[in-house]
C-alpha cells in the first residue's frame, strides 16, 4: 500500500480513537513491519489493515465501520493532494469517474512498485455513474467510504448501491452511484491548495513538510472552440471530432495535396502529466505498426505547447455503425471484417503492443469496399520481452461497454495479447448472430456475466454459423486467456482456411 494513506491513517487514529488512545497508543500496540512510513514508499497492506483493527478493537466498532470511516476521512484530504489533476468544474461524479487516472498520475507514475486497484467507470446521464473495483486488498467498505466522503467535501447527496461484492464471493465489486442532491446554499469546493509531501518525510513524527499553494491545473480555455489556422504547417479546415483526450481536426497538407485528419492533445489535460504520457504513447505506438488495417500515422509533433497525430483521414463508419445499419452481417462479410482485425492486431502485436479497447467503435470500415482500419490506441500496453508480466494499467480509460472487456480487464490478472482476442472474438459473435455472447438485466449483470464465463453458445444463438467457425469464436471468448487462441496470426489464418473452405463448398 502507498505510504501517502499511512500518512492519513496516522491523522485519522487521533481522531477516531480520542478518548480512548492515539496514534503513538496505536503503533505501541500494533505489530507491523516498519518502524515509520514515507509518504513515498510502499508497505504491506497487512501493516494497515493491523493498524485499523487495533483501531477498531481499541473503539469497539466492528472493521468494516472503521474502514468506511476511514474512508471518508480520507476523501477531502485525497482531493486536496490530487489539486493538479483535478478540474476545478468536476463536482462529486465527476471526480469517482476520473479516479483511474487521478491513481495514475499520483501513484503509479510516482511509486512502480505500488499495486493501486484497478477501478472501471461507466457514466450512464449525468446524475448516475457504474464503477467496478477489483483488488486482492477487498478493502470494499473503503471504497464506499472514499466516495460518500467525496460528495461530503462537493456538498453533495449520493445513493449507493453494490449489486456485487468480494465480500460476498462475486469476482468484483460493483457500484451503482447515483446524484441524489446538491447543497446550493454552499459554495463550489475550493480547489486552491495543493499538499506537497517531501520523499524525506518521517511519519513516526508529528513532523512534514507539506506545503500549501494555488493549483493553476486545468485551466479552462475560453477559446477551445476557436479553430486554428494552422497545425504543424497544415492548413484547418473543420474541427470533425472531439473527445477527453482531445479534438480531431480535418486539415490540408498543400505539400502532397491530401486531406489528413489532426488530433490534438485537449488543452485541460496540458498539465497532467499521465494524459500527455498516454497521448505520446499512443502516438508512437500506432506509429510504429505499419499495416493495411491499422491507421497510418503521418506525423508526430507538437504545436503550442500540446502534441498532435497526424494520420490518414478515413472515409468510413465504425463497425458499430455498420452492423446497427445492417443487424446480422452475412457470414463471408463478418469472416472477411474478422480475418482483417485479426491481421492488424497481428502486426500489432508482433511489435509488442496490446490494444487493449478493441471494440466496433476502435474499427472503421473505409471505402466502397470496407476496408477494416484500427484506430485508437490509447490504451495500448507494452508487452516488452515478457507478454505474461504487462501490468494492468488502465489509466483513465472510461468504457464506452463493457461487453467487448476480457475478464482480466476486471481483475488484477495481466493482460496480453489475447486480450485483444477475446474483443474480438466478441465482435464477431455480435456480427454473426446479432447479439451478444453474454448478457444481463444491467450493465454490472453483464460485468459479472463476463467475469464467471458464462456466455451463451454461438451454435444456440445462430445455428446456421459452420461448426469450426463457432468454434473459433467461442475458443476467443474462452474465461481463460489459456484457453483462448495463441496469437491474432493464427486466428487470421485460420479464418483464411474457413473462407477457402466456404469459397469451394
Amino acid at each position: 500500500m502507498q505510504g501517502l494513506i499511512f500518512f492519513f491513517l496516522q491523522k485519522f487514529a487521533d481522531v477516531a480513537a480520542t478518548g480512548s488512545t492515539s496514534w503513538k497508543g496505536v503503533r505501541a500496540s500494533t505489530a507491523t513491519s516498519a518502524a515509520r512510513y514515507l509518504p513515498s514508499g510502499v508497505y504491506p497492506d497487512a501493516d494497515a489493515v493491523a493498524i485499523l483493527t487495533t483501531i477498531a478493537e481499541t473503539t469497539g466498532r466492528p472493521l468494516p465501520t472503521i474502514l468506511e470511516e476511514f474512508g471518508e476521512f480520507l476523501a477531502p484530504y485525497l482531493v486536496k493532494v490530487a489539486g493538479p489533476v483535478v478540474d476545478p468544474a468536476w463536482r462529486t461524479l465527476d471526480l469517482i469517474e476520473h479516479t483511474e487516472a487521478i491513481i495514475h498520475t499520483m501513484i503509479r507514475t510516482t511509486t512502480p512498485g505500488a499495486a493501486p486497484p484497478v477501478l472501471e467507470t461507466v457514466r450512464q446521464s449525468p446524475d448516475e455513474l457504474h464503477l467496478v473495483y477489483s483488488s486482492a486488498r477487498r478493502l470494499c467498505p473503503l471504497a464506499v467510504g472514499l466516495m460518500r466522503g467525496i460528495a461530503a467535501h462537493y456538498r453533495e447527496t449520493i445513493r449507493i448501491e453494490e449489486p456485487s461484492c468480494l465480500l460476498r464471493g462475486d469476482p468484483f465489486c460493483s457500484f451503482v452511484i447515483e446524484h441524489v442532491a446538491t447543497d446550493t446554499h454552499e459554495p463550489r469546493s475550493p480547489l486552491t491548495e495543493t499538499l506537497v509531501f517531501s520523499p524525506s518525510v518521517d511519519l513516526a513524527t508529528e513532523q512534514s513538510t507539506a506545503v500549501a499553494g494555488p493549483t493553476a491545473a486545468f485551466v479552462n480555455d475560453a477559446n477551445r472552440d476557436v479553430l486554428p489556422t494552422t497545425i504543424g504547417g497544415y492548413k484547418v479546415l473543420a474541427t470533425i471530432g472531439r473527445g477527453a483526450m482531445g479534438q480531431v481536426y480535418l486539415a490540408e497538407d498543400d505539400r502532397l495535396d491530401r486531406r489528413v485528419a489532426i488530433k490534438v492533445m485537449h488543452p485541460t489535460r496540458e498539465s497532467d502529466p499521465a494524459s500527455r504520457q498516454r497521448f505520446i504513447r499512443e502516438s508512437r505506438a500506432t506509429a510504429a505498426v505499419e499495416h493495411p488495417h491499422v491507421v497510418t500515422i503521418h506525423q508526430v509533433g507538437e504545436h503550442a505547447g500540446l502534441p498532435f497525430i497526424v494520420m490518414q483521414c478515413l472515409h468510413g463508419e465504425t463497425l458499430g455503425t455498420y452492423r446497427t445499419k445492417v443487424g446480422r452481417v452475412p457470414l463471408p462479410e463478418a469472416l472477411r471484417i474478422g480475418r482483417e482485425i485479426a491481421e492488424g492486431l497481428a502486426a500489432a502485436h508482433r511489435r509488442g503492443l496490446v490494444h487493449r479497447d478493441i471494440k466496433p467503435e476502435n474499427i472503421i470500415l473505409e471505402g466502397p469496399a470496407r476496408e477494416v482500419k484500427i484506430i485508437d490506441f490509447g490504451l495500448v500496453c507494452d508487452l516488452g520481452d515478457d507478454p505474461s508480466k504487462a501490468p494492468v494499467t488502465v489509466e483513465g480509460a472510461v468504457l464506452g461497454t463493457p461487453a467487448y472487456m476480457a475478464p482480466e480487464r476486471i481483475s488484477d490478472r495481466p493482460v496480453d495479447a489475447r486480450t485483444d482476442l477475446f474483443g474480438l472474438g466478441v465482435m464477431l459473435y455480435e456480427l454473426l448472430a446479432d447479439r451478444l455472447p453474454f448478457t444481463g438485466m444491467s450493465m454490472m449483470a453483464m460485468l459479472v456475466s463476463i467475469a464467471q464465463g458464462s456466455p451463451t453458445p454461438l451454435r444456440s444463438a445462430a445455428p446456421d454459423v459452420p461448426d469450426d467457425v463457432s468454434k473459433l469464436v467461442m475458443q476467443m471468448i474462452a474465461h481463460d486467456p489459456a484457453d483462448r487462441p495463441a496469437t491474432a496470426r493464427a486466428v487470421a489464418d485460420t479464418i483464411a482456411v474457413i473462407e477457402k473452405r466456404l469459397a469451394n463448398s
